[in-house]
């Protein structure tokens, strides 16, 4: 009865040894992952009611624009 008693433990020492392992590696990669990127902010040109980014629009005069020439448009009216 000794032996088995002892393949128990040594089976439920090593069952949770793997557990611990397994959650000490999930923890891990949480901490190591990166956060989702931003979606980038819409604007919408003056001229045209075209949406696009924020970074890839021209600014004049709080309004935005999606190219120059709509921006040149605005200006001389």
């Amino acid at each position: 009865m000794g032996l088995i008693r002892l393949l128990i433990v040594l089976a439920l020492v090593y069952t949770a040894w793997v557990l611990w392992r397994r959650w000490q590696a999930a923890q891990t990669s949480r901490r190591n992952s990166a956060p989702p990127p931003r979606a980038p902010r819409m604007v919408r040109c003056a001229q045209c009611q075209l949406h696009l980014p924020e970074n890839l629009a021209l600014r004049q005069d709080d309004k935005w624009y999606c190219c120059s020439e709509h921006r040149d448009v605005e200006q001389r009216h």
